[in-house]
Protein backbone atom coordinates (compact mmCIF):
# COMPACT_ATOMS: atom_id res chain seq x y z
CA UNK A 1 0.00 0.00 0.00
CA UNK A 2 3.10 2.70 0.60
CA UNK A 3 4.40 1.86 -2.92
CA UNK A 4 1.02 2.50 -4.34
CA UNK A 5 0.54 5.72 -2.17
CA UNK A 6 3.62 7.16 -3.49
CA UNK A 7 3.09 6.08 -7.02
CA UNK A 8 -0.18 7.44 -7.26
CA UNK A 9 1.32 10.92 -5.65
CA UNK A 10 3.93 10.89 -8.21
CA UNK A 11 1.56 10.42 -11.12
CA UNK A 12 -0.82 13.36 -9.55
CA UNK A 13 2.58 14.95 -9.44
CA UNK A 14 3.09 14.64 -13.39
CA UNK A 15 -0.55 15.52 -14.18
CA UNK A 16 -0.78 19.09 -12.83
CA UNK A 17 2.88 19.56 -14.55
CA UNK A 18 1.01 19.07 -18.21
CA UNK A 19 -1.80 21.25 -17.38
CA UNK A 20 0.12 23.47 -20.24
CA UNK A 21 -1.07 20.61 -22.86
CA UNK A 22 -4.73 20.59 -22.11
CA UNK A 23 -4.08 24.67 -22.72
CA UNK A 24 -3.00 24.03 -25.76
CA UNK A 25 -5.20 21.54 -26.68
CA UNK A 26 -8.03 24.25 -26.13
CA UNK A 27 -6.58 26.66 -28.22
CA UNK A 28 -6.19 24.18 -30.53
CA UNK A 29 -9.80 23.44 -31.11
CA UNK A 30 -10.36 27.26 -31.15
CA UNK A 31 -8.73 27.31 -34.25
CA UNK A 32 -9.93 24.26 -35.56
CA UNK A 33 -13.53 25.75 -34.91
CA UNK A 34 -12.53 28.54 -36.78
CA UNK A 35 -11.75 27.10 -39.91
CA UNK A 36 -14.17 27.07 -43.00
CA UNK A 37 -14.19 25.49 -45.96
CA UNK A 38 -13.87 27.63 -49.36
CA UNK A 39 -17.20 29.14 -50.17
CA UNK A 40 -19.60 29.05 -52.70
CA UNK A 41 -16.80 29.52 -56.29
CA UNK A 42 -18.78 31.29 -59.25
CA UNK A 43 -18.20 29.30 -62.89
CA UNK A 44 -18.32 32.74 -64.24
CA UNK A 45 -20.92 31.14 -66.77
CA UNK A 46 -23.81 33.26 -66.09
CA UNK A 47 -27.45 31.78 -65.55
CA UNK A 48 -29.78 33.00 -68.63
CA UNK A 49 -32.76 34.88 -67.28
CA UNK A 50 -35.37 32.64 -68.63
CA UNK A 51 -34.90 29.23 -70.15
CA UNK A 52 -34.57 29.71 -74.14
CA UNK A 53 -36.96 27.10 -74.63
CA UNK A 54 -40.46 29.24 -72.74
CA UNK A 55 -39.25 31.85 -75.39
CA UNK A 56 -39.12 30.69 -78.63
CA UNK A 57 -42.11 28.73 -77.56
CA UNK A 58 -44.20 31.89 -76.43
CA UNK A 59 -43.53 33.56 -79.66
CA UNK A 60 -44.99 30.14 -81.92
CA UNK A 61 -47.87 28.58 -79.22
CA UNK A 62 -50.71 30.33 -78.14
CA UNK A 63 -50.85 27.52 -75.09
CA UNK A 64 -47.75 27.41 -74.32
CA UNK A 65 -47.24 23.91 -71.49
CA UNK A 66 -44.78 25.84 -69.60
CA UNK A 67 -44.71 28.38 -66.70
CA UNK A 68 -41.59 30.05 -64.98
CA UNK A 69 -40.14 32.50 -62.53
CA UNK A 70 -38.69 33.30 -60.10
CA UNK A 71 -40.91 32.20 -57.26
CA UNK A 72 -41.08 28.79 -58.66
CA UNK A 73 -39.93 26.19 -56.52
CA UNK A 74 -38.07 23.03 -57.74
CA UNK A 75 -40.83 19.82 -56.90
CA UNK A 76 -39.06 17.86 -54.66
CA UNK A 77 -41.88 14.73 -55.08
CA UNK A 78 -42.67 15.48 -58.81
CA UNK A 79 -43.84 11.81 -59.09
CA UNK A 80 -47.01 12.37 -56.94
CA UNK A 81 -48.18 14.77 -60.21
CA UNK A 82 -48.73 11.65 -61.87
CA UNK A 83 -51.49 9.86 -59.15
CA UNK A 84 -50.18 6.34 -59.14
CA UNK A 85 -50.21 4.90 -56.11
CA UNK A 86 -48.04 2.15 -57.49
CA UNK A 87 -45.23 4.16 -58.67
CA UNK A 88 -45.82 5.93 -54.88
CA UNK A 89 -45.10 3.07 -53.28
CA UNK A 90 -42.22 1.88 -55.85
CA UNK A 91 -40.22 5.14 -55.17
CA UNK A 92 -40.96 4.87 -51.29
CA UNK A 93 -39.11 1.42 -51.29
CA UNK A 94 -36.37 2.04 -53.89
CA UNK A 95 -35.43 4.99 -51.69
CA UNK A 96 -34.93 2.43 -48.43
CA UNK A 97 -33.59 -0.38 -50.59
CA UNK A 98 -31.56 0.43 -53.47
CA UNK A 99 -28.08 -0.42 -53.42
CA UNK A 100 -26.30 2.40 -55.45
CA UNK A 101 -28.01 4.57 -53.64
CA UNK A 102 -26.17 2.33 -50.11
CA UNK A 103 -23.23 2.72 -51.74
CA UNK A 104 -23.37 6.17 -52.03
CA UNK A 105 -24.02 6.87 -48.74
CA UNK A 106 -21.14 4.55 -47.46
CA UNK A 107 -18.93 7.07 -49.71
CA UNK A 108 -20.34 10.02 -47.77
CA UNK A 109 -19.90 8.38 -44.13
CA UNK A 110 -16.42 7.50 -45.35
CA UNK A 111 -15.49 11.44 -46.75
CA UNK A 112 -16.78 12.37 -43.12
CA UNK A 113 -13.88 10.24 -41.78
CA UNK A 114 -11.59 11.90 -43.69
CA UNK A 115 -12.64 14.94 -42.99
CA UNK A 116 -12.39 13.97 -39.25
CA UNK A 117 -8.77 12.55 -39.63
CA UNK A 118 -7.99 16.44 -41.33
CA UNK A 119 -9.82 18.26 -38.19
CA UNK A 120 -7.05 15.82 -36.06
CA UNK A 121 -4.12 17.13 -37.71
CA UNK A 122 -4.88 20.84 -35.77
CA UNK A 123 -5.00 19.02 -32.51
CA UNK A 124 -1.89 17.85 -30.23
CA UNK A 125 -0.94 14.38 -30.60
CA UNK A 126 -0.36 13.31 -26.77
CA UNK A 127 0.18 9.59 -26.06
CA UNK A 128 0.69 8.14 -22.57
CA UNK A 129 2.37 5.10 -21.12
CA UNK A 130 3.52 3.03 -18.02
CA UNK A 131 4.96 0.20 -17.38
CA UNK A 132 7.13 -1.94 -14.57
CA UNK A 133 9.94 -4.42 -14.77
CA UNK A 134 11.51 -6.52 -11.91
CA UNK A 135 15.20 -7.09 -13.46
CA UNK A 136 18.89 -7.05 -12.55
CA UNK A 137 21.39 -5.21 -14.07
CA UNK A 138 24.60 -6.31 -12.87
CA UNK A 139 26.83 -3.71 -11.58
CA UNK A 140 24.13 -0.57 -11.80
CA UNK A 141 22.24 -2.46 -9.38
CA UNK A 142 25.23 -4.00 -7.61
CA UNK A 143 23.88 -7.85 -8.90
CA UNK A 144 20.81 -7.45 -6.86
CA UNK A 145 17.03 -7.39 -8.68
CA UNK A 146 15.33 -4.52 -8.65
CA UNK A 147 11.59 -3.18 -9.28
CA UNK A 148 11.66 -0.33 -12.19
CA UNK A 149 8.39 1.81 -12.62
CA UNK A 150 8.07 4.46 -15.40
CA UNK A 151 5.28 6.29 -16.69
CA UNK A 152 5.11 8.96 -19.16
CA UNK A 153 3.19 11.58 -20.74
CA UNK A 154 4.62 12.96 -24.62
CA UNK A 155 2.96 15.31 -26.37
CA UNK A 156 3.63 16.77 -29.41
CA UNK A 157 1.63 19.91 -31.99
CA UNK A 158 2.40 21.09 -35.30
CA UNK A 159 2.16 25.02 -34.60
CA UNK A 160 -0.21 25.48 -37.88
CA UNK A 161 0.94 29.30 -38.37
CA UNK A 162 0.55 29.11 -42.37
CA UNK A 163 -2.69 27.37 -42.10
CA UNK A 164 -1.66 24.41 -43.95
CA UNK A 165 -3.60 22.03 -41.94
CA UNK A 166 -6.33 24.12 -41.73
CA UNK A 167 -6.41 24.21 -45.70
CA UNK A 168 -6.39 20.18 -45.65
CA UNK A 169 -9.08 20.23 -43.47
CA UNK A 170 -10.88 23.08 -45.29
CA UNK A 171 -10.13 20.70 -48.33
CA UNK A 172 -11.46 17.63 -47.12
CA UNK A 173 -14.66 19.28 -46.02
CA UNK A 174 -15.27 19.81 -49.69
CA UNK A 175 -14.86 16.77 -50.65
CA UNK A 176 -17.39 15.09 -48.05
CA UNK A 177 -19.26 18.00 -49.56
CA UNK A 178 -19.10 16.84 -52.87
CA UNK A 179 -19.53 13.50 -51.86
CA UNK A 180 -22.99 14.06 -50.27
CA UNK A 181 -23.85 16.47 -53.17
CA UNK A 182 -22.67 13.45 -55.35
CA UNK A 183 -25.02 10.99 -52.96
CA UNK A 184 -28.18 13.63 -53.43
CA UNK A 185 -27.07 13.22 -57.73
CA UNK A 186 -27.77 9.28 -57.24
CA UNK A 187 -30.88 9.64 -55.55
CA UNK A 188 -31.84 11.99 -58.59
CA UNK A 189 -31.28 9.67 -61.04
CA UNK A 190 -32.82 6.58 -58.95
CA UNK A 191 -35.99 8.08 -58.98
CA UNK A 192 -35.91 9.32 -62.46
CA UNK A 193 -34.92 5.56 -63.52
CA UNK A 194 -37.51 4.27 -61.63
CA UNK A 195 -40.04 6.13 -63.05
CA UNK A 196 -38.99 5.67 -66.41
CA UNK A 197 -38.86 1.71 -66.12
CA UNK A 198 -42.01 1.75 -64.67
CA UNK A 199 -43.95 3.64 -67.78
CA UNK A 200 -41.66 1.94 -69.99
CA UNK A 201 -43.65 -1.17 -68.22
CA UNK A 202 -46.92 0.13 -68.76
CA UNK A 203 -46.39 1.18 -71.84
CA UNK A 204 -45.18 -2.44 -73.07
CA UNK A 205 -48.60 -3.93 -71.23
CA UNK A 206 -51.00 -1.53 -73.31
CA UNK A 207 -49.11 -2.26 -76.58
CA UNK A 208 -50.12 -5.77 -75.56
CA UNK A 209 -53.35 -5.54 -74.93
CA UNK A 210 -53.73 -3.30 -77.65
CA UNK A 211 -51.83 -6.16 -80.26
CA UNK A 212 -54.60 -8.65 -79.17
CA UNK A 213 -57.51 -6.38 -79.83
CA UNK A 214 -56.11 -5.88 -83.20
CA UNK A 215 -55.22 -9.75 -83.34
CA UNK A 216 -58.93 -10.63 -82.55
CA UNK A 217 -60.19 -8.12 -84.79
CA UNK A 218 -57.68 -9.99 -87.49
CA UNK A 219 -59.09 -13.07 -86.76
CA UNK A 220 -62.45 -12.13 -87.52
CA UNK A 221 -61.44 -10.95 -90.60
CA UNK A 222 -59.66 -14.32 -91.21
CA UNK A 223 -63.31 -16.17 -90.88
CA UNK A 224 -65.16 -13.59 -92.92
CA UNK A 225 -62.53 -14.44 -95.60
CA UNK A 226 -62.86 -18.03 -94.98
CA UNK A 227 -66.52 -18.19 -95.18
CA UNK A 228 -66.01 -16.51 -98.29
CA UNK A 229 -63.85 -18.53 -99.92
CA UNK A 230 -66.37 -21.22 -99.47
CA UNK A 231 -69.14 -19.37 -100.66
CA UNK A 232 -66.82 -18.81 -103.60
CA UNK A 233 -66.52 -14.99 -103.16
CA UNK A 234 -63.19 -15.48 -101.66
CA UNK A 235 -59.93 -17.16 -103.59
CA UNK A 236 -57.26 -19.03 -101.16
CA UNK A 237 -54.89 -16.51 -102.07
CA UNK A 238 -57.01 -14.21 -100.01
CA UNK A 239 -57.09 -16.58 -96.92
CA UNK A 240 -53.17 -17.22 -97.21
CA UNK A 241 -52.85 -13.26 -97.29
CA UNK A 242 -55.56 -12.55 -94.31
CA UNK A 243 -53.79 -15.84 -92.09
CA UNK A 244 -50.40 -13.84 -93.21
CA UNK A 245 -51.12 -10.77 -91.46
CA UNK A 246 -52.75 -12.51 -88.54
CA UNK A 247 -49.00 -14.55 -87.94
CA UNK A 248 -47.25 -11.78 -88.27
CA UNK A 249 -49.42 -9.95 -85.97
CA UNK A 250 -49.52 -12.83 -83.31
CA UNK A 251 -45.15 -12.37 -83.65
CA UNK A 252 -45.33 -9.09 -82.37
CA UNK A 253 -46.76 -10.03 -78.50
CA UNK A 254 -43.58 -12.23 -77.48
CA UNK A 255 -41.20 -9.17 -78.01
CA UNK A 256 -43.69 -7.35 -75.99
CA UNK A 257 -43.79 -9.50 -73.40
CA UNK A 258 -40.25 -9.74 -72.98
CA UNK A 259 -39.64 -6.10 -73.04
CA UNK A 260 -42.47 -5.71 -70.03
CA UNK A 261 -40.55 -8.53 -68.09
CA UNK A 262 -37.17 -6.97 -68.61
CA UNK A 263 -38.84 -3.70 -67.54
CA UNK A 264 -40.24 -5.69 -63.99
CA UNK A 265 -36.98 -7.04 -63.62
CA UNK A 266 -34.97 -4.08 -63.92
CA UNK A 267 -37.56 -2.49 -61.47
CA UNK A 268 -36.52 -5.28 -58.92
CA UNK A 269 -33.36 -4.69 -59.22
CA UNK A 270 -33.48 -0.37 -58.55
CA UNK A 271 -35.50 -1.86 -55.31
CA UNK A 272 -32.74 -4.13 -54.08
CA UNK A 273 -34.77 -7.26 -54.92
CA UNK A 274 -34.24 -10.00 -56.83
CA UNK A 275 -36.93 -10.43 -60.03
CA UNK A 276 -39.90 -11.65 -59.85
CA UNK A 277 -40.27 -9.84 -55.94
CA UNK A 278 -43.02 -7.45 -57.06
CA UNK A 279 -45.08 -9.12 -58.94
CA UNK A 280 -48.35 -8.64 -56.49
CA UNK A 281 -47.95 -5.27 -56.51
CA UNK A 282 -47.10 -4.57 -60.56
CA UNK A 283 -50.00 -6.43 -61.34
CA UNK A 284 -52.73 -4.27 -59.24
CA UNK A 285 -54.77 -2.62 -61.14
CA UNK A 286 -54.03 0.58 -62.58
CA UNK A 287 -55.27 3.72 -64.67
CA UNK A 288 -53.91 6.30 -66.82
CA UNK A 289 -54.11 9.75 -65.33
CA UNK A 290 -54.71 12.92 -67.35
CA UNK A 291 -51.13 15.27 -67.30
CA UNK A 292 -51.09 18.28 -65.44
CA UNK A 293 -52.26 21.23 -68.19
CA UNK A 294 -49.10 23.56 -66.95
CA UNK A 295 -46.21 22.12 -65.90
CA UNK A 296 -43.91 24.76 -63.61
CA UNK A 297 -40.68 24.97 -64.44
CA UNK A 298 -38.18 26.86 -62.03
CA UNK A 299 -36.06 30.09 -63.24
CA UNK A 300 -32.52 29.08 -64.48
CA UNK A 301 -30.48 30.51 -61.68
CA UNK A 302 -32.42 28.15 -59.27
CA UNK A 303 -32.19 25.05 -60.93
CA UNK A 304 -28.11 25.13 -61.34
CA UNK A 305 -28.24 26.31 -57.37
CA UNK A 306 -30.25 23.46 -56.73
CA UNK A 307 -29.04 20.17 -59.15
CA UNK A 308 -26.86 18.09 -57.12
CA UNK A 309 -24.22 17.32 -59.20
CA UNK A 310 -23.63 21.14 -60.35
CA UNK A 311 -23.04 21.37 -56.83
CA UNK A 312 -20.50 18.13 -56.06
CA UNK A 313 -18.49 20.28 -59.21
CA UNK A 314 -18.17 22.92 -57.25
CA UNK A 315 -17.38 22.00 -54.24
CA UNK A 316 -14.23 19.58 -55.59
CA UNK A 317 -13.01 22.68 -57.47
CA UNK A 318 -13.24 24.36 -54.11
CA UNK A 319 -11.51 21.56 -52.74
CA UNK A 320 -8.59 21.97 -55.66
CA UNK A 321 -7.99 25.41 -54.32
CA UNK A 322 -7.44 24.05 -50.89
CA UNK A 323 -5.05 21.79 -52.16
CA UNK A 324 -3.32 23.89 -54.16
CA UNK A 325 -2.87 26.12 -51.06
CA UNK A 326 -1.17 22.87 -49.52
CA UNK A 327 1.34 22.75 -51.93
CA UNK A 328 2.42 26.33 -51.93
CA UNK A 329 3.06 26.03 -48.26
CA UNK A 330 5.39 23.28 -49.03
CA UNK A 331 8.28 26.46 -49.31
CA UNK A 332 6.95 27.62 -45.72
CA UNK A 333 8.94 26.06 -42.83
CA UNK A 334 6.88 23.70 -40.36
CA UNK A 335 7.14 24.33 -36.55
CA UNK A 336 6.33 21.85 -34.08
CA UNK A 337 6.26 21.66 -30.36
CA UNK A 338 6.84 18.99 -27.66
CA UNK A 339 6.42 18.20 -24.38
CA UNK A 340 7.78 15.23 -22.15
CA UNK A 341 6.98 14.50 -18.88
CA UNK A 342 7.49 12.07 -17.09
CA UNK A 343 8.02 9.66 -13.58
CA UNK A 344 10.58 6.72 -12.82
CA UNK A 345 11.65 4.85 -9.81
CA UNK A 346 14.90 2.96 -9.69
CA UNK A 347 15.85 1.21 -5.96
CA UNK A 348 17.04 -1.45 -4.53
CA UNK A 349 15.32 -0.75 -0.79
CA UNK A 350 13.07 2.21 -1.33
CA UNK A 351 11.57 3.72 -4.45
CA UNK A 352 13.88 6.66 -5.18
CA UNK A 353 11.79 8.35 -7.87
CA UNK A 354 12.96 11.13 -10.92
CA UNK A 355 10.92 13.39 -12.73
CA UNK A 356 12.68 13.52 -16.68
CA UNK A 357 11.40 16.41 -18.66
CA UNK A 358 11.39 18.14 -21.87
CA UNK A 359 10.34 21.32 -23.59
CA UNK A 360 10.83 22.52 -26.68
CA UNK A 361 10.24 23.01 -30.45
CA UNK A 362 11.65 21.71 -34.08
CA UNK A 363 11.63 23.62 -36.99
CA UNK A 364 11.60 22.07 -40.86
CA UNK A 365 12.35 24.08 -43.50
CA UNK A 366 12.84 23.07 -47.20
CA UNK A 367 16.74 22.07 -48.50
CA UNK A 368 17.41 20.27 -51.41
CA UNK A 369 13.69 19.18 -52.79
CA UNK A 370 12.62 22.26 -54.20
CA UNK A 371 11.85 20.25 -57.80
CA UNK A 372 9.73 18.47 -55.56
CA UNK A 373 7.63 21.11 -54.38
CA UNK A 374 7.89 22.85 -57.59
CA UNK A 375 6.36 19.25 -59.24
CA UNK A 376 3.78 19.50 -56.80
CA UNK A 377 2.66 22.73 -57.23
CA UNK A 378 2.38 22.51 -61.01
CA UNK A 379 0.15 19.35 -60.08
CA UNK A 380 -2.05 20.95 -57.60
CA UNK A 381 -2.13 24.21 -60.67
CA UNK A 382 -3.42 21.34 -63.08
CA UNK A 383 -5.57 20.23 -60.73
CA UNK A 384 -7.50 23.24 -59.91
CA UNK A 385 -7.62 23.61 -63.85
CA UNK A 386 -9.81 20.89 -64.59
CA UNK A 387 -11.88 21.15 -61.56
CA UNK A 388 -13.18 24.82 -62.69
CA UNK A 389 -13.15 23.57 -65.91
CA UNK A 390 -15.37 20.23 -65.45
CA UNK A 391 -17.33 22.65 -63.24
CA UNK A 392 -17.79 25.06 -65.98
CA UNK A 393 -18.60 21.88 -67.93
CA UNK A 394 -21.59 20.71 -65.59
CA UNK A 395 -22.92 23.89 -65.57
CA UNK A 396 -23.32 23.86 -69.52
CA UNK A 397 -24.47 20.69 -69.94
CA UNK A 398 -27.06 21.17 -67.13
CA UNK A 399 -28.64 23.95 -68.90
CA UNK A 400 -28.55 22.09 -72.12
CA UNK A 401 -30.44 19.28 -70.63
CA UNK A 402 -33.41 21.82 -68.93
CA UNK A 403 -33.15 22.88 -72.97
CA UNK A 404 -33.60 19.62 -74.60
CA UNK A 405 -36.19 17.98 -71.81
CA UNK A 406 -38.59 20.95 -72.19
CA UNK A 407 -38.23 21.23 -76.37
CA UNK A 408 -38.98 16.91 -76.25
CA UNK A 409 -41.78 18.09 -74.02
CA UNK A 410 -43.66 20.49 -75.87
CA UNK A 411 -43.05 19.08 -79.37
CA UNK A 412 -44.38 15.61 -77.98
CA UNK A 413 -47.10 17.00 -76.84
CA UNK A 414 -48.04 18.48 -80.27
CA UNK A 415 -47.20 14.86 -81.46
CA UNK A 416 -49.74 13.15 -79.06
CA UNK A 417 -52.38 15.52 -80.39
CA UNK A 418 -51.98 14.71 -84.24
CA UNK A 419 -51.08 11.08 -83.42
CA UNK A 420 -55.12 11.05 -81.58
CA UNK A 421 -56.70 12.18 -84.69
CA UNK A 422 -54.84 9.58 -86.72
CA UNK A 423 -55.76 6.99 -84.47
CA UNK A 424 -59.83 8.31 -84.83
CA UNK A 425 -59.37 8.27 -88.43
CA UNK A 426 -57.47 4.88 -88.86
CA UNK A 427 -60.40 3.50 -86.44
CA UNK A 428 -63.09 5.23 -88.72
CA UNK A 429 -61.48 4.04 -92.23
CA UNK A 430 -61.19 0.17 -91.31
CA UNK A 431 -64.98 -0.15 -90.00
CA UNK A 432 -65.75 1.94 -93.42
CA UNK A 433 -63.71 -0.59 -95.48
CA UNK A 434 -64.70 -3.92 -93.58
CA UNK A 435 -68.46 -2.79 -94.75
CA UNK A 436 -67.20 -2.25 -98.24
CA UNK A 437 -65.71 -5.63 -98.03
CA UNK A 438 -68.54 -7.36 -97.02
CA UNK A 439 -70.74 -5.53 -99.78
CA UNK A 440 -67.98 -5.97 -102.68
CA UNK A 441 -67.03 -2.93 -102.96
CA UNK A 442 -63.83 -3.21 -101.24
CA UNK A 443 -61.19 -5.59 -101.84
CA UNK A 444 -58.98 -7.81 -99.00
CA UNK A 445 -56.12 -5.66 -99.14
CA UNK A 446 -57.80 -2.55 -98.46
CA UNK A 447 -59.19 -4.47 -95.56
CA UNK A 448 -56.00 -5.72 -94.52
CA UNK A 449 -53.89 -2.45 -95.09
CA UNK A 450 -56.89 -0.45 -93.08
CA UNK A 451 -56.74 -2.96 -89.84
CA UNK A 452 -52.49 -2.39 -89.69
CA UNK A 453 -53.01 1.15 -90.41
CA UNK A 454 -55.09 0.85 -87.05
CA UNK A 455 -52.95 -1.06 -84.99
CA UNK A 456 -49.96 1.24 -86.17
CA UNK A 457 -51.83 4.27 -85.20
CA UNK A 458 -52.96 2.92 -82.12
CA UNK A 459 -49.29 1.86 -80.65
CA UNK A 460 -47.84 5.17 -81.71
CA UNK A 461 -50.34 6.98 -79.81
CA UNK A 462 -49.78 5.10 -76.67
CA UNK A 463 -45.90 4.79 -77.10
CA UNK A 464 -46.37 9.06 -77.06
CA UNK A 465 -48.77 9.03 -74.02
CA UNK A 466 -45.44 7.27 -71.99
CA UNK A 467 -43.42 9.53 -74.32
CA UNK A 468 -44.80 12.25 -72.44
CA UNK A 469 -44.07 10.88 -68.94
CA UNK A 470 -40.85 10.47 -69.58
CA UNK A 471 -39.98 13.76 -70.78
CA UNK A 472 -41.99 14.98 -67.88
CA UNK A 473 -40.09 12.76 -65.67
CA UNK A 474 -36.84 14.18 -67.17
CA UNK A 475 -38.32 17.81 -66.90
CA UNK A 476 -38.31 17.19 -63.24
CA UNK A 477 -34.80 15.30 -63.27
CA UNK A 478 -32.90 17.87 -64.91
CA UNK A 479 -34.23 20.62 -62.48
CA UNK A 480 -32.61 18.39 -60.03
CA UNK A 481 -35.84 17.82 -58.20
CA UNK A 482 -36.22 14.60 -55.58
CA UNK A 483 -32.73 14.90 -54.15
CA UNK A 484 -34.30 16.21 -50.47
CA UNK A 485 -35.91 13.34 -48.82
CA UNK A 486 -39.89 11.94 -48.09
CA UNK A 487 -38.97 10.57 -45.17
CA UNK A 488 -36.73 10.99 -41.90
CA UNK A 489 -35.01 7.78 -42.44
CA UNK A 490 -33.15 9.31 -46.08
CA UNK A 491 -33.38 12.91 -45.24
CA UNK A 492 -30.18 14.23 -46.56
CA UNK A 493 -28.53 17.56 -44.61
CA UNK A 494 -28.00 20.59 -45.68
CA UNK A 495 -24.64 21.59 -46.58
CA UNK A 496 -24.16 24.59 -44.39
CA UNK A 497 -25.00 21.68 -41.45
CA UNK A 498 -22.70 19.02 -42.37
CA UNK A 499 -19.96 21.68 -42.17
Amino acid sequence: MYVNDIYNLRVCTMVKRNAVLFVLATLTVLAAACTRPVGPQDSQIPAPSVWNRLVSSSATQKDVPFASGPEVEIDQQWWRHFGDPTLDELIKQALDNNKSLQIAKARVEEARAGRRAARSQLLPVVNAGMGAQRTNLGYFTNNSAVTFFEDEVVGTWEFDLFGRNQARTAAAAAIMESEEAARQAVRVGLLAEVARNYFAMRDLERQIDLTRQNLDLQKKTLALVQGQKQGTKASEFDVQRASAQVSATESLIPALKAGRDSARNRLNVLLGLAPGSLEELLNAPWDLKPLDQLILVAAPAKVLAERPDVRSAERIFAASISAKYVAQTAWLPQISLMSFFGAQSFGTSALQWANPWARGFNVILPALNFERIMSQIDSANAQQKQAFLNYQQTVLLALENMENVLSSYSNELNRNASLADNVKQNSTAAELVKHKYSSGYASLLDVLVAEMNQLVSQSSHTASDFNLRNDLVSIYSAAGGGWKGMDSKDEPRQLSEAK
